[in-house]
């Protein structure tokens, strides 16, 4: 309801993790204005996102009637929407003669964190970060390798954490990341060109694989609109819990 906010279930834990970041790092209401007016802007290319209108920053910005705050400081637009929708893929040993062309999994990387929020930093998401190293490892690649990512925004807290825990920025800085544009469409690692869970929705089960079939898209040249510039190289990062269990893919054309 309009006028209330919640304190519980997921938005009240990423919103306890957002005051947390907020008391250590200082203010961050509108680098997450800026998050969600990212996404929601790239949504608009993806015909298979749920949410395809440019809000605009000072509409994701604003507390308002129409977004109104949901776990102070989280807004509505801070928010991906809980959706229907399925993905599928399907996994080989070898080249298959499939319906679309294939694409390398180079790398992946698991990792699982403490379940007793007492025993973690809450900003540091120390597991994810561990996951983002394995895949990235594994694939013998580093961050500057990738020419994008799709990342779990399930909150836009949760995609400025995640610049820190990938390594694209030092902890405490992922603002950067934003106000230097290098997540953007056109920045030297975009993230979420899909819309990301903001836009493109979040079917929860089929969250991960929707991930992985978008990131295909994009190294196949079949992502439409949405297309990026011959990308050959790409990460899918994918979570459980406020940071519990982590799961990072590194994906190449073939």
């Amino acid at each position: 309801m309009a006028g209330k906010t919640s304190t519980t279930g997921f938005t009240g834990l990423f919103a306890e993790v957002a005051k947390h970041y907020e008391k250590r790092y200082g203010p961050v209401s509108d680098v997450l204005g800026t998050i969600a007016a990212k996404n929601h802007r790239n949504g608009v290319d993806n015909p298979y996102a749920q949410l395809r209108k440019d809000l605009g920053e000072e509409f994701c910005r604003t507390v308002s009637d129409k977004n109104p705050m949901v776990a102070d400081p989280l807004r509505r637009t801070d928010c991906s929407p809980v959706s229907d929708g399925a993905a599928a893929v399907v996994l080989s040993v070898s080249p298959t003669g499939g319906a679309t062309a294939p694409v390398r999994l180079a790398g992946f990387g698991h990792a699982n964190d403490f379940f007793p929020a007492e025993r973690r930093d809450p900003t540091a998401f120390a597991a994810t970060r561990a996951s983002w190293q394995r895949a990235l490892g594994m694939a013998g690649v580093g961050l500057e390798d990738l020419d994008f990512a799709e990342v779990h925004d399930c909150f836009t807290i949760a995609e400025l954490l995640m610049y820190e825990a990938m390594g694209l920025t030092e902890p405490g800085q992922g603002t950067r990341a934003i106000e230097e544009g290098w997540v953007f469409k056109d920045g030297k690692l975009p993230i979420n060109v899909s819309g990301g869970l903001k836009a493109k929705g979040h079917p929860v089960g089929a969250t991960g694989v929707s991930q992985h079939v978008i990131a295909a898209m994009q190294l196949t040249g079949t992502a439409g609109a949405m297309q990026l510039a011959t990308p050959r190289r790409a990460a899918v990062q994918n979570m459980g819990g406020v940071g519990i269990a982590n799961y990072v893919s590194v994906l190449e054309a073939v």
